[in-house]
Order: C-alpha cells, then sequence, then structure tokens
C-alpha cells in the first residue's frame, strides 16, 4: 500500500502543477537575490524553498496535528506572526521602509507628522550591520512609551556593504540618513548631540555621567534623518549670507525654502492671528517679542535701526520672530499700511553659534560659513591642526582609524608617522529647507555615504502637528527633489 501523494516525503514525491510553479518562482527570487546581493549567502535558503513544495522533510504545518484547539488556534497566530516579522524584516532592510517626519526642519517641503515611504532601492539597500534585530523597531523596543530595551543584538556586527541601487545622491535630493553624530548617546538626553553637549560642559562631565550612562549605536541603529543633500563628493562649500555657493557658484534656493525673520509694525499696529494663518505660518513659526520678558524690545529695535518715539524713546509698533519663505516675505512688506520692517535676523542676535567643526577658534556661523570641502572617496588631505578638527572625526569615527598629533607639529596616523589622509568613503552635505531651525551639516558636519538609508518617494499619511486632525490633500503626495 503507497502513502498517499499529498502525505509522501522525500525525492520521490510528485509535485502538483501549482507546487512546481510556486517553488520555480521562490527558486528563481532567491537566485535573482543573490545575484543582487553580490553574495551566496541567500542560496542557503534554497533547500527550505524546495522542502516547503516538494521534498517536505521538515514538518513545516505540525501545529495542525494538535488535538487541543485552543492551542492549535495560537500556534496558527505564533506561525502566522512569525511570518509576518520575517517578511517585514527583508521588505524594511531592502525594499521599503516607512519614516515619520519629526521635526520642522525641512518646512514647508515636508511638514512635521509627514510619514513618508523611504526606497531603499533608490540608492541601493545596506546589507544589515545588525542583522539579529526587530522589524518595526528601530533602535529601541517603545510601546505605550515604555521603553523595553534594545531592539537589536550588537553582535554579529558585519561591515558595511551596499548592494546596487537605481541611482546616485544627486544634488537637491531629499535623502533619509543614519543621524552621524548618534554614534554616542546621554541615556539622560538621548536627543541632544553628544558632541555638542561634550563642547560645551567637558568630556569629564559626559564620562562622570552627568547626562546619563553613555550609550554607542552602531551605524543602522543611530536615528533616522531626513534633509536635503546640497553638497556632493569634492565640492567647495561655503554660505555667504545664507546663501549656499558650491566651488563659488550660487545655489538656486528652494522655493519653500524658510529663514528666521523680524517683521516690526507701525505704531499702535499689530499682525492678528488670521493674518498669520492666511500666509501659512504657523503658530509655533511666530514670536510676538512684547511677551519675551528677558529681551528688551526697544533695545532690539534701535539695534535694527527702527525709529522710536520722538519724546518716550521706546518702540510702539510690534516686532515679530518669523519663519518665511520668500513668498511669505513678499506679502508681509507689501502690507505697507501695517509693516514697517522685514529683516533676515543676524546669526549671532541671540549668542554665539556652536558649529562644526566644535571649536573655540572656529569663527563660522550658519550664516557665513566655510569655505569647507567635502571628503571624496580616494581623494587625499593634509594632516594638519585645522583640518585634524573639520576631518577628524570622518578619520576617527566614522573610517575607524586613530589620529594622534605628535611632537613638532607631526601626526600619528594609526600609531605611524604621516603627512596625508586619504578617505574610504564618500561624505554629503546635508541641509535643511528651514535655513534657521534646522539642526543640520552646519551643525555636525559631514554624512558618510554608509550612513545613506533611501530616498523618500511619496507621503502615504499625514496629521496636523497642530490640531491632529487628517491632511487628506497630502496623502500620496509625491516627494521632488
Amino acid at each position: 500500500m503507497t502513502e498517499n501523494n499529498n502525505t509522501m516525503r522525500g525525492f520521490g514525491r510528485r509535485m502538483t502543477t501549482g507546487e512546481k510553479v510556486k517553488c520555480g518562482l521562490w527558486c528563481l527570487a532567491i537566485a535573482l537575490f543573490a545575484l543582487w546581493m553580490g553574495s551566496w549567502v541567500p542560496l542557503l535558503a534554497l533547500p527550505f524553498a524546495v522542502d516547503v513544495y516538494w521534498t517536505k522533510f521538515i514538518p513545516w504545518t505540525w501545529w495542525k496535528g494538535i488535538k487541543n484547539g485552543f492551542l492549535r488556534s495560537v500556534m496558527s497566530w505564533v506561525d502566522a506572526i512569525v511570518f509576518a516579522l520575517v517578511a517585514v524584516w527583508i521588505l524594511q532592510n531592502f525594499f521599503v521602509q516607512n519614516f515619520k517626519i519629526p521635526t520642522t526642519s525641512l518646512e514647508k517641503t515636508m511638514r512635521a507628522g509627514d510619514y513618508l515611504l523611504v526606497s531603499k532601492v533608490s540608492y541601493g539597500p545596506r546589507i544589515p550591520m545588525t542583522p539579529l534585530s526587530l522589524p518595526i523597531f528601530h533602535n529601541t523596543i517603545d510601546i505605550l512609551g515604555a521603553n523595553l530595551g534594545d531592539s537589536y543584538l550588537d553582535k554579529p556586527l558585519l561591515d558595511y556593504s551596499r548592494m546596487p541601487g537605481l541611482g546616485k545622491v544627486e544634488r537637491y535630493d531629499i535623502v533619509v540618513f543614519n543621524y552621524p553624530s548618534g554614534d554616542t548617546v546621554a541615556s539622560e538626553m538621548p536627543s541632544a548631540d553628544y558632541y555638542q553637549l561634550r563642547f560645551q560642559f567637558g568630556t569629564e562631565a559626559m564620562h562622570a555621567g552627568k547626562f546619563g550612562k553613555l550609550i554607542y549605536r552602531p551605524v543602522d541603529r543611530r536615528e533616522n534623518y531626513v534633509k536635503r543633500c546640497v553638497g556632493l563628493p569634492g565640492d567647495t562649500l561655503q554660505i555667504i549670507d545664507n546663501i549656499i555657493h558650491i566651488d563659488g557658484k550660487a545655489l538656486e534656493t528652494p522655493r519653500y525654502a524658510q529663514q528666521r525673520y523680524f517683521v516690526a509694525t507701525q505704531p499702535g499696529k499689530e499682525i492678528a492671528a488670521s493674518t498669520w494663518k492666511k500666509l501659512g505660518v504657523y503658530d509655533e513659526d511666530h514670536t510676538d517679542f512684547d511677551l519675551v520678558a528677558n529681551f528688551p524690545k526697544t533695545e532690539l529695535a534701535m539695534t535694527l535701526g527702527l525709529a522710536t518715539d520722538v519724546q518716550t524713546g521706546e518702540f510702539k509698533g510690534k516686532i515679530y520672530s518669523a519663519l518665511l519663505t520668500r513668498e511669505m516675505k513678499a506679502k508681509l512688506e507689501g502690507m505697507t499700511g501695517t509693516v514697517v520692517y522685514v529683516g533676515v535676523v543676524p546669526a549671532e542676535i541671540f549668542g554665539r553659534d556652536f558649529v562644526y567643526p566644535l571649536s573655540e577658534t572656529n569663527p563660522w556661523t550658519r550664516a557665513d560659513y566655510g569655505p569647507i570641502w567635502i571628503p571624496k572617496k580616494g581623494a587625499s588631505v593634509e594632516l594638519n591642526a585645522w583640518n585634524a578638527e573639520v576631518y577628524g572625526r570622518c578619520i576617527r569615527n566614522y573610517e575607524g582609524n586613530t589620529l594622534e598629533e605628535g611632537e613638532g607639529g607631526t601626526w600619528l596616523l594609526n600609531g605611524k608617522p604621516a603627512t596625508t589622509y586619504t578617505f574610504r568613503m564618500d561624505y554629503y552635505w546635508m541641509m535643511g529647507d528651514n535655513r534657521d531651525n534646522s539642526a543640520d551639516s552646519r551643525y555636525w558636519g559631514f554624512v558618510p555615504e554608509n550612513h545613506i538609508v533611501g530616498k523618500p518617494l511619496f507621503i502615504w499619511f499625514s496629521l496636523d502637528p497642530e490640531t491632529g486632525s487628517m491632511l487628506t490633500e497630502r496623502i500620496l503626495m509625491r516627494v521632488h527633489g
């Protein structure tokens, strides 16, 4: 008596037409994926694909034979969840990933509350550096506001490798990347830049636990940021009076780029909340300086060159600080019966800017910055005191070398005297369109190629950050460079 065809196991078992088609498609998909990855590792899945549809040596659905109905139902859910987790892990690491815009740094191009579908294929997916990780959760398991620990194991930790993509990062691309300064995080201030904290409070304070335990995160587990790429490998970038120049030529400013302006009104006049809303300026993007007790309005008016009252010496109008696009600025300037002044807020007016590289001798500001050369793979720089400040983090943190100053102005690279350093990766310069409200490359430097995550395709969901209501007009909106 022979065993039924559906329960036979081994190479003698005959496959149905449907099983042959499914098995063939899975084997082809695995082979193509291995070819795309440039590795034989995915081919290890071939025997399992063949076993599922043909040999059936492994009892994949053993739980269906459980007599206890409740236990069988539980195991069916476990089976479905495990399959879903594996599918999401593959999808998230190699194809697409969900990303929420957390800040206003790209206003008005993108809004806080936009949910993006990010393509890993556009620039080529990275081979996961921390392969043993839970999908959905990025670096910590956060459920209902509770942090349940890391969502990944840091061993094994694989070297950086990227699969072929559809293209490379181009100028003006909006790019999702891992936050370079996120290699070290203070547990009690996880959103703060560790290097900014160390610069202001000192290394001893950081290691003494002033801001909590210091946590090191692998590259692919550093926080995700989204900015616009304005500088490519090999470019020399300079910002002059808020205008970006590349190799001496001014870049076109994106239409929706914003800057912070002072807006002053005629005596006794003010700009109504409805007017700000009509202009498209959100509540959190404008401030009435009459309400800022520690900032004298008349002193500010005199600094801006505004006329004060002849008798009292006071400025009788209103002064606002507002984030504006060029179009918003032009509309306010047209309100001649109300507005008497619209001018860019000087970078230094609220105190010193701590821009990259963090140095007491660095004279740059967010509005007047550089020139600075962006490292390119295979290109070299001279090792000197200034270049060690500018490129030291690239050489040490991102490319894994030691760099120390020796005697008589000499430099030791990995313990040996050296006069130059040759970069092993390409680097990029990322900035937000909301220029005066964006923590970007001006503050933490270059983005290495191994930190590039992907390219946003479109907004699949959006919530108004002020009201919490769904913005249906933004859903399925494409993300343009």
